[in-house]
């Protein structure tokens, strides 16, 4: 998903939920903001304090060491060592593999409308293409064993994910402990108690809401280098003779961008990106991607495809028997990845279960509309501008920041606490930035906990086992 859906969608969910304009204009920039939250921009030992505007001189409440990112940015730190708890807590979490005990049932999260309508968890064979691997590619065979690590929507995890959103939006007494065990926490509740636990309330909701929504746009795909999320040739046929259908030396997809019903043949490239005037070819940033062996990262080999809300694709993954294809149909997958957010936002509003009367409709089949808004992507018009533009048309409030999702980010669209760089960064400690990093740093250890105590995956990066902001204690809120 793209800043269209991750802001405007976020927006337009939070207040059919019920939440005013300003609450959710701060829940979809923080949802928004886990894709710009990064080394490049943010790296530096921070200094929390008092002041709200820059100064000569600053009292400062705690220090921290370089906080824990949300996002790896440039091509060497993202593509040559790819952090998987990065990766794994914020876009793709794991989510392949049968409820634990004391899970929550879809029913339990959700209520049995919403859950009746949302599709159920579906658990992906990933060993259907393994005969093929060993075939050609023997060493990524290995890769096959972390299967469960795959990203599904309704995983276990998903919905634990939902039920502590829920959680810590209606217990302040929750937040305050998670603010408590930060790096300059007691400070910060000090004063203005209700202003700060209300406005961290709903930036964790924006957090979790990203990696939620995520999980629909990023479905069969996994957050470590892995030869799961590379694919073959669309017309790939491993019982054909036909050298054409052999998949060799290309990797094509089929899509429709909603503008016809037509099945195009494409193959995405990185040439699609600027370096393509370089080589004489006209770019088009619709169809860039890092395919051919130079990334095994996550969605990065079909581009863009899995963020535009109105495609349907067709392709062949390596975790899958290539006889047969596999078919996205995004405009399902983002319906569902709204109403499972506003079924979020509705809970942590409310307190109940979303009813889905005729309100909640007529707010759905908005949402439809602008989710279905067709992109001509061969055109060259960036598709999350036309998403943006099909969001804005059905809301009939707008945030009160209206970010242009061509930037990367917007200034509007960054969250405000930077007051001065100078070898240390000064950070006001009860600014959005600050509360965001906390709240971001308690999903990174939710997640990493789970994992772990479920006997799924271990992080190994060396930013999952650096110190954050946050206490280790931070566990005992999770046993």
């Amino acid at each position: 998903m793209d800043q269209d859906f991750h802001y405007y969608g976020t927006f337009h969910s939070a207040m059919c939920a019920g939440f005013d304009n300003a609450d959710a204009t701060l829940i979809a920039k923080a949802s928004n903001f886990i894709d710009f939250f990064h080394e490049g921009e943010y790296n530096a030992d921070w200094s929390l304090v008092s002041e709200t505007k820059k100064s000569a001189h600053y009292t400062i409440i705690a220090k921290m060491d370089k906080p824990r990112y949300t996002f790896q940015h440039g091509y060497w730190d993202t593509f040559k060592h790819p952090e998987d708890s990065v990766w794994c807590a914020y876009h793709f979490i794991p989510g392949n593999y049968d409820d634990p005990a004391g899970t929550p049932s879809r029913e339990d999260v959700h209520g049995a409308a919403v859950a009746d309508y949302l599709p159920r968890h579906i658990k992906r064979d990933t060993r259907g293409g393994e005969y093929i691997l060993r075939k050609y590619n023997p060493g990524t065979v290995k890769d096959l064993e972390f299967g469960q690590m795959l990203n599904r929507p309704q995983s276990a995890l998903s919905r634990k994910l939902v039920e502590d959103a829920v959680l810590c939006a209606t217990d302040d007494d929750r937040l305050a402990r998670i603010i408590s065990l930060a790096a300059g926490g007691p400070e910060i509740l000090d004063t203005d108690r209700s202003d700060v636990l209300h406005r961290f309330k709903l930036i964790l909701l924006g957090v979790r809401a990203h990696v939620i929504a995520d999980t629909w746009a990023h479905q069969d795909h996994c957050g470590l280098d892995n030869v799961m999320n590379t694919y073959w040739d669309a017309d790939y046929d491993p019982d054909s003779w036909n050298p054409l259908k052999q998949g060799l030396g290309r990797q094509s997809i089929y899509y429709t961008d909603g503008s016809s019903q037509d099945w195009k043949q494409t193959v995405l490239t990185m040439h699609n990106s600027t370096i393509g005037y370089l080589t004489q070819h006209v770019p088009n940033s619709n169809f860039e991607a890092t395919p051919n062996a130079t990334s095994y990262l996550g969605h990065g080999w079909l581009g863009h495809f899995p963020d535009f809300s109105s495609v349907k694709f067709r392709y062949k993954p390596c975790w899958s028997d290539p006889r047969k294809t596999i078919e996205r149909d995004n405009p399902r997958e983002y319906e569902a990845a709204w109403v499972e957010l506003t079924s979020l936002f509705h809970q942590a509003k409310t307190g109940r279960r979303l009813e889905m009367d005729e309100a909640f409709k007529a707010n759905l089949r908005n949402a439809k509309q602008a989710i279905e808004t067709p992109c001509e992507l061969g055109k060259f018009v960036p598709g999350r501008l036309v998403s943006q533009l099909a969001w804005q048309r059905v809301l009939t409030e707008q945030p009160l920041a209206q970010i242009d999702t061509l930037p990367e980010p917007d200034a509007k669209a960054v969250l405000a606490g930077v007051l001065d760089k100078n070898g240390t960064t000064y950070v006001n400690a009860k600014s959005d930035l600050y509360l965001f990093q906390i709240a971001a740093d308690y999903h990174f250890h939710f997640i990493k906990h789970y994992l772990k105590a479920n006997g799924i995956y271990q992080f190994t990066g060396a930013w999952s086992k650096q110190h954050s902001t946050l206490s280790d204690s931070i566990v005992n809120l999770f046993e």
